[in-house]
């Protein structure tokens, strides 16, 4: 009786996904799909701690966990797993194989760990189940960035003038190892420039900085990581340096220099 029970309950559900929001829970869908992924943290929790199980802005969710888990990195990861239990605490049978898929297949353990919670929240799986593609996302959204876009958007961050962006973008060339020489000759010149003067509020940034230059395979950062770490003005800027230096036996080729950039980089001085 209670298989007959969940299917009829699944079935009317699954009828009923595409039906429009609630004007509460707009705000939310709003939320999910901006493209920014702290704003899907924001909904993920607000869906979770309110208890929210209403499908047609649970289908949102899964369909972005589905599009996004592959591919998640560095603070995204975090957001993606709050949506996991998110979806998860709907206590919703439908989405049993979303969250089996990525607590299987999540190459990040917090996310696969994460949604291995939710799947243990979400109760007994139902015969109709959310499939990719129920939900439409706007094309593109969330969809892997290409390796252009990517370091078109590092960039962007290196160069936006604060020290949130410069430090997003300097653990974006970490997360996701991009080895462009213009991503590497900036990280360079922001850090030739600033690093004998660093404050204390700085120091995590320029670490970053240095740790993204020891990934390089050029073998052209030795001479500024060695400079660095004999002369930075805080030992834990030396300490970095000298650890991305492990990564460089020996310099090889034209050793970077201040100035070959070749364009003007932001004020980084506060």
């Amino acid at each position: 009786m209670r298989s007959i029970y969940s299917f009829l309950l699944a079935l009317l559900v699954s009828c009923s996904v595409h039906a429009e929001l609630s004007i509460s829970n707009q705000k939310l869908a709003d939320l999910l799909l901006s493209g920014d992924m702290q704003k899907v943290k924001i909904a993920a929790q607000a869906i979770k701690e309110n208890h929210i199980v209403e499908p047609a802005l649970l289908d949102i969710g899964a369909e972005i966990l589905l599009t996004k888990y592959s591919h998640v990195r560095g603070p995204e990861i975090d957001s993606l797993a709050w949506l996991a239990r998110a979806v998860g605490s709907s206590e919703n049978g439908r989405y049993y194989n979303v969250l089996l898929e990525v607590t299987d297949s999540a190459t990040e353990k917090k996310l696969a760990r994460h949604a291995e919670t939710a799947l243990d929240d979400i109760g007994d799986k139902v015969e109709v189940q959310y499939v990719a593609g129920m939900y439409e996302l706007p094309a593109g959204l969330y969809a892997k960035e290409t390796d252009s876009a990517r370091d078109e958007r590092i960039l962007s961050l290196l160069m936006e003038g604060n020290l949130t962006s410069l430090k997003e973008g300097a653990r974006a060339i970490v997360d996701s190892n991009a080895q462009t020489q213009e991503l590497a000759d900036t990280a360079a010149e922001i850090l030739i420039t600033y690093y004998a003067q660093a404050a204390d509020n700085q120091i995590d940034t320029f670490a970053w900085i240095t740790t993204a230059l020891g990934q390089s395979a050029s073998g052209r950062y030795v001479d500024i990581l060695t400079e660095v770490e004999e002369n930075g003005s805080q030992r834990k800027l030396r300490r970095y340096a000298a650890k991305a230096l492990d990564n460089h036996p020996e310099s090889v080729g034209e050793q970077y220099q201040k100035g070959m950039l070749g364009k003007a980089i932001p004020s980084y001085n506060y």
